[in-house]
């Protein structure tokens, strides 16, 4: 069947379809083409270091002809386990350039995980960053991956370049002798997989997302009908950025405006401010628990953040009442400008919704971003909804994945083919479209279940309970009852474990009945004694809760 994409409804611009012609090339290509008439512009800073728009370009190229000096050509797959660094970000670039297929490893994997990604996807070759060399040498089996290179972090202190030592093949050193080595370029071709990514889906299981380079381009693109920032502003450059959509999209949506994507190593929500003030950022991005750093922070009542005119939240849901108190905390500090939302996952190269403060009502996921379409329909006839219902929402656009990387029976579940041939994404998340064209979001479908007659919605439970001062973190999953079918357990992370836990649980049941009915209420109740286990994502790790 022909693969065709819906048409997307504009709710940006009356002139996009006029006026902008979808990009078809290579992620290298778009980014050359944008950054024609910049090249003085600083494209990287990295602490002390300023790199130019025409330096990045020249050390793309002699990494990408390092890379085929090495035996890395055109369709051939190579781990990369980066931290972001410029050596980082030639790496990438210079693998995209030789049109090698980029395969994500995420740093926060430990050697048993490591093996399993590696397992999946098999590339020819990794490249580490030399703090992480340990995790990498003691997961590949050299049979299916001959060659470890690492990249030493430079960082210029006074003058002086300081590395760490270096082990098997520094690939900073090899570029020194191989830079002006011949190439042959790969020629491009629009639906190859230039990316592999890896992510638990809509069901789970953990596999790898295989990624079309220009769907990133036509995302980038949309954002430009959406973000605000103009060349030479600074982005803040602390989304791990080779192992994650939400990373990659940053990172090439910031070089592809021309802004100056200012790296940092401190990417935990402890050090976000610390970040922010250091560069200067006008754009900045994290996940909620980033933003909820800023709360209680007293540093913000003498800070100047005026320089900030777009903030973004990704990565999992921002929970309303800590959005209202993240934007107050910035307000103190002279930031204009509220927190955006959205919707991103890996299967799209990250947005597909985006809510803008004051172009969206605040606690929606906003619009679709240009080019993309979606739909709510039946969870089990697939057939559309009027709007305000609650259902699955499901995703076309030219950013949507290729398929689970090696894996017809997780593709076969994630697509819908409507009766016009159209191919649709099956997000698993639950969402309600208003009349307006905004999204609401409910949560996942995976993550609903039954209790007696009534669904139930773990994330509207969880809303709830993190009004209450007494809880830091709230999970909800379901136990099975031979009566109701399921029971939810609360997993709750409390700031004083020695409080009062029978008032405690008292009022908790008060309030959930009050507002979500007694089948809401908790079954069990478990607290743990630190913050609930995370990803490698740093999203709550549900499966493993439901576990326990």
């Amino acid at each position: 069947m022909e693969n065709k994409t819906a048409k997307f409804i504009d709710y940006y611009d009356a002139n996009i379809e006029k006026e902008d012609v979808l990009p078809d090339e290579s992620q290298y290509d778009f980014l050359l083409h944008r950054n024609y008439g910049y090249m003085d512009h600083i494209a990287l800073s990295f602490y002390n270091r300023r790199i130019t728009y025409g330096e990045l370009h020249r050390k793309i190229d002699e990494y990408a002809r390092t890379l085929f000096s090495l035996g890395i050509h055109q369709g051939d797959k190579v781990g990369v386990c980066l931290l972001n660094t410029p050596e980082g970000v030639f790496t990438l670039y210079g693998l995209i350039k030789l049109g090698a297929i980029v395969v994500g490893l995420s740093p926060l994997n430990n050697v048993y995980k490591m093996r399993i990604d590696l397992g999946i996807s098999r590339p020819k070759a990794v490249i580490v960053s030399e703090p992480l060399f340990f995790l990498l040498d003691e997961a590949i089996d050299t049979k299916e991956t001959t060659s470890l290179y690492t990249l030493p972090i430079i960082m210029e202190d006074g003058g002086h370049k300081v590395t760490a030592e270096s082990k098997k093949g520094n690939l900073v050193a090899l570029v020194e002798k191989e830079k002006f080595h011949e190439v042959e370029y790969g020629v491009y071709k629009s639906n190859a997989i230039t990316d592999i990514l890896f992510t638990g889906g809509s069901t789970g299981i953990h596999k790898g997302v295989d990624l079309i380079g220009n769907g990133l381009n036509c995302v980038v693109k949309a954002l430009d009908h959406v973000l605000i920032l103009e060349p030479g502003m600074i982005h803040l450059g602390n989304i791990p950025m080779a192992h994650m959509a939400f990373g990659r999209l940053v990172l090439h949506y910031a070089l592809c405006k021309n802004l100056e994507y200012a790296l940092t190593l401190d990417m935990l929500p402890n050090k976000f401010l610390d970040e922010i003030i250091r560069t200067r950022a006008n754009g900045a991005m994290g996940g909620p628990a980033h933003w909820e750093a800023l709360i209680d922070d007293k540093r913000l009542e003498t800070s100047d953040l005026s320089f900030l005119i777009q903030a973004l939240s990704g990565g999992e849901q921002f929970k309303t009442e800590n959005r209202i108190a993240a934007n107050n905390a910035l307000k103190l500090a002279g930031c204009r400008v509220g927190i955006g939302d959205g919707l991103g996952l890996t299967e799209t190269w990250a947005p597909t919704h985006v809510c803008m403060d004051g172009k969206n009502t605040p606690g929606t996921i906003g619009y679709p971003i240009p080019f993309v379409s979606a739909i709510i329909v039946d969870p089990h006839t697939f057939q559309m909804l009027p709007n305000g219902n609650e259902g699955l929402l499901l995703i076309s656009g030219p950013g949507v994945m290729s398929q689970y990387h090696e894996n017809e029976e997780e593709t076969r579940k994630a697509f819908f083919f409507d009766a016009n041939g159209v191919k649709w994404y099956n997000t698993g998340d639950i969402a309600i479209r208003k009349n307006n064209g905004e999204f609401v979001y409910v949560g996942r479908k995976k993550r609903n279940f039954v209790c007696g007659v009534d669904n139930i919605y773990p994330e509207q439970i969880e809303s709830i309970l993190l009004k209450m001062d007494e809880i830091v973190e709230a999970a909800v999953t379901k136990v099975p009852d031979q009566k109701k079918q399921y029971l939810p357990k609360y997993h709750l992370f409390v700031k004083d474990d020695s409080c009062n836990k029978e008032a405690l649980e008292k009022r908790i049941y008060e309030l959930v009945s009050s507002t979500l009915g007694e089948s809401a209420c908790p079954g069990y109740i478990e607290y743990t004694a630190g913050p609930l286990p995370r990803t490698d994502n740093g999203k709550i790790n549900f499966s493993l809760l439901e576990k326990a």
